[in-house]
């Protein structure tokens, strides 16, 4: 579009003072500052960056007041390419004057080390506007239905890709959702039933600090890896002096992220296991606190730079397209690190030895071999070294798999059948393949996270490059804590068919309701916990639903012997 100049009256007039002149004019490409010009803007033969640019424009409102904007009604532009292309600048040597317009004229020279400021009024005339829309020009192509029908195609492959997957798991959840259990009606009980107000009262005050401090935990970690996140550009250049290499830079990283959570979160932890010991669910000591809280820094920092450098080695060889192979290869890591925990990770934190009581081996196997799961062996781990809590659970997988017993449930406060109760429980996870089917929901969970994890850090310029690092460990935690209702309701169904399978077991409903109370006590758990807590953090049903159920296979079997 042409701009009018204050001499000129009509276009006719301008069109033809212009066959003489120079104008000032800006490159097309931005260059800040820039002070180039063109001759003959007009109707003239134009070289733009190597083009032979005949252009013919028709006008209407030739004549116009001062100040105006001329009109372009139709212009017609042919493009010849030329053999040599160069862009060119004019050297500040070459700035001269045109009347009251400072002017310059292209020469056939390199570009300046040095560009002039470029004046007010830049692009005045209608060859100003088209040597910028050649300068850019963008060449559309008609492949006229061949091209409808490959963007078509593409257009719904991609919500058909979409329909596809989220049927899959739409299907697979709805496989793994099943259990044994048959529908019941669990009673709502009242714990004053089963606890003394003195008991709840007591339950009641160190339960209200520890969610508390849960609940602060999160925001702590929550907030400080979005600072890491918000800083990562500086923290990686940083780093990147002190470690050469994308891969080590983003690993360095990780790694300093997971140290500055440990550190940031070891006040809570320290008052947290202070209200341990205060309450007396914990006999030890701060140095060996410290000691277990600093291995498990370790291994988290361990595991944080194998996962940062293979995300990232794998996003660099294949593209934007890293989660396809990255959310399997995911699912499959946190398989291999499920089976391996307690063979692997376990014995960092205790000791395990044979159970000394034969007689209370001999019958935990035989209960395996009734659930149909073969256990190598029953132990008993140092657990009071941590803890006053009791507990079981089942490690190893195949020939190495045996039923560990804390060894807090064999201090005298827990009877032989209680212990029974207990260890069927954790055997009905092995015959209810548990395991399996919680990494079945563990990868239809994280696979597409790592999709959304992907596209985010796409912001970063990709998790191949150091500054996405610490933004890909906060979303990691964002999805987290969304996911985390999902997987704790999965956990609790899990439980509920571990003690159905329990009580069917060992047919004793009365020694499972006297371990739950004794799970209470020597616990503190909160027997009826608010419903938002149970919702998003209890990995298992409250204690007053396990009790009810316990209650309503007594009338189940009543109903079934019938």
């Amino acid at each position: 579009m042409a701009v009018a100049d204050k001499e000129d009256a009509c276009v006719g007039g301008r069109e033809g003072g212009e066959r003489g002149k120079l104008r000032e004019h800006v490159l097309p490409d931005r260059v800040p500052r820039a002070r180039v010009v063109h001759r003959d803007v007009v109707l003239e033969r134009l070289r733009l960056q190597g083009l032979e640019v005949p252009a013919r424009l028709l006008l209407e409102d030739g004549c116009r007041p001062p100040g105006a904007d001329s009109r372009i009604y139709r212009e017609v532009v042919e493009v010849e390419p030329s053999e040599d292309t160069q862009v060119v600048v004019s050297y500040q040597a070459d700035v001269g004057a045109f009347g009251h317009e400072r002017a310059a004229a292209i020469r056939p020279r390199p570009v300046a080390h040095q560009v002039a400021e470029a004046p007010d009024g830049v692009g005045g005339v209608v060859g100003d506007r088209i040597q910028d829309s050649l300068q850019r020009m963008k060449i559309s192509v008609n492949v006229r239905n061949d091209g409808n029908a490959h963007r078509s195609r593409a257009t719904l492959a991609k919500p058909g890709a979409v329909l596809l997957a989220a049927a899959v798991w739409i299907v697979s959840g709805a496989l793994l959702w099943r259990t044994e259990v048959p529908s019941l009606h669990l009673a709502e009980l009242d714990p004053r039933t089963y606890f003394s107000a003195a008991q709840l009262a007591r339950i009641a005050d160190y339960r209200r600090m520890t969610r508390a401090l849960l609940v602060g935990s999160l925001v702590v970690e929550g907030a400080l890896l979005g600072v890491l996140a918000w800083k990562a550009a500086g923290l990686a250049e940083w780093v990147g002096g002190l470690f050469q290499g994308r891969i080590r830079t983003g690993v360095a990283l990780g790694v300093m992220a997971a140290v500055a959570l440990w550190l940031a979160l070891l006040p809570l932890a320290g008052l947290a296991h202070w209200w341990r010991r205060r309450y007396g669910l914990s006999h030890q000591g701060y140095v060996g606190w410290l000691r277990d809280d600093a291995v498990s820094l370790a291994v988290q920092a361990v595991l944080v730079a194998l996962a940062v450098a293979a995300f990232m080695a794998l996003a660099a060889w294949v593209g934007r397209s890293w989660w396809l192979v990255g959310g399997p290869a995911l699912a499959l890591a946190g398989t291999v690190f499920l089976l391996a925990y307690p063979l692997v990770i376990q014995p960092l934190f205790n000791r395990s030895e044979p159970l000394p009581d034969r007689e209370l081996a001999a019958r935990i196997e035989a209960l395996a071999r009734e659930e149909g799961v073969t256990v190598k062996a029953v132990e008993v781990t140092d657990a009071s070294r941590q803890t006053t809590a009791a507990n079981a659970y089942v490690a190893g997988i195949g020939p190495t798999r045996r039923v560990v017993l804390f060894d807090t449930l064999l201090d005298g406060r827990f009877t032989q059948r209680e212990i029974l109760s207990v260890s069927a429980h954790e055997l009905a996870h092995v015959g209810g393949r548990h395991l399996w089917k919680g990494l079945g929901w563990f990868a239809l969970i994280v696979i597409p996270c790592v999709f959304v994890l992907a596209r985010v850090t796409d912001w970063r310029g990709g998790l191949a490059e150091p500054a996405a690092v610490p933004l890909a460990l906060a979303v990691a935690f964002a999805l987290f804590v969304l996911t985390l209702p999902l997987s704790n309701t999965v956990s609790r169904r899990y439980e509920a068919e571990a003690d159905w399978i329990a009580l069917r077991t060992t047919d004793d409903p009365a020694a499972f309701v006297q371990l739950e109370r004794k799970f209470v006590l020597s616990g503190l758990l909160d027997p009826a916990p608010p419903g938002w807590y149970s919702f998003t953090f209890a990995t298992h049903p409250s204690s007053m639903k396990r009790i009810a159920m316990a209650l309503e296979f007594s009338r189940y079997r009543s109903r079934e012997g019938s």
